[in-house]
């Protein structure tokens, strides 16, 4: 599948998301036959560049099993797809990924918004994929709409400007969450709405709360990051560059060290 760096640090917190009841049940008549069309995909090195051509080398049992589990209205024309709409249609839910930064995640002609936003920090991700875990179906639905950056949106639409995400992070979530538990300047919220969001914000300040050394996760996530901002800034080759450059010093390090030891005991032994 596709290798892109962010993509599989953004996939590997998601694949902790566990997917709603009534998407389970709607997918389940279609669940078995894809997970052989999704083997398929993985074993042919499935991404972005060869999606539309995968599909186009499926039978048409296989994109109807596709279209169910995807829970599309109309069959799937693959002449009609973007490489972003194509490679996700042969993903899992928690794998679907917005490609071209856009704001919106394209499956087949479909478009949404995503559950998780790519500007989460690792953190608060985290946090807010166990909060969501925790919650029953309807007040897990209703809290996801917290986190969706209608604002940016909205100013992009209107002013025909390009769409520049929010950082959904901690801060954002809490002034959407105050706005909606204390509505301001006339703005109401339901009060099963209100329970909805008062639900995710008890169980999303436990989660944040809890001191970064008792996740396991963080120790990894730091030497991913790390990795990341090596890579974006220096450019492969100087990453390499570099890499190579320490391994050469700590050889050149451990060597010394066993050097200065085995003098020491010889000059030990002399005595």
């Amino acid at each position: 599948m596709e290798a892109n760096i962010q993509y599989q640090s953004y996939i590997a917190d998601l694949k902790n998301l566990n997917i709603t009841n009534g998407r389970l049940e709607a997918q389940k008549p279609f669940a078995e036959n894809f997970e052989k069309i999704y083997d398929k995909a993985e074993k042919s090195k499935l991404n972005l560049e060869n999606a539309k051509s995968f599909l186009e080398n499926l039978s048409k049992s296989e994109l109807n099993t596709i279209q169910g589990y995807s829970r599309l209205v109309d069959s799937i024309n693959v002449d009609t797809l973007s490489s972003e709409g194509a490679y996700n249609l042969l993903m899992h839910d928690n794998q679907k990924y917005d490609f071209n930064n856009d704001g919106v995640v394209e499956t087949g002609i479909g478009k949404s918004l995503a559950i998780v936003p790519k500007t989460m920090p690792h953190d608060v991700r985290i946090a807010y994929i166990s909060s969501l875990n925790s919650l029953s179906d309807k007040d897990r639905l209703m809290s996801m709409t917290i986190a969706f950056d209608w604002s940016a949106r909205i100013i992009a639409d209107a002013n025909h400007t390009p769409y520049k995400p929010a950082t959904i992070d901690y801060n954002y979530l809490k002034n959407r969450v105050d706005d909606i538990l204390h509505p301001k300047n006339g703005g109401y919220s339901s009060e099963e709405f209100k329970a909805s969001i008062q639900n995710f914000w008890d169980a999303f300040e436990k989660s944040y709360a809890t001191p970064k050394e008792q996740k396991s996760e963080d120790k990894s996530d730091v030497s991913v990051e790390k990795f990341m901002k090596d890579l974006r800034e220096k450019g492969a080759y100087g990453f390499l560059n570099d890499l190579n450059k320490k391994k050469i010093e700590d050889l050149i390090k451990e060597f010394k060290d066993k050097l200065i030891k085995k003098l020491g005991n010889s000059e030990q032994s002399a005595k």
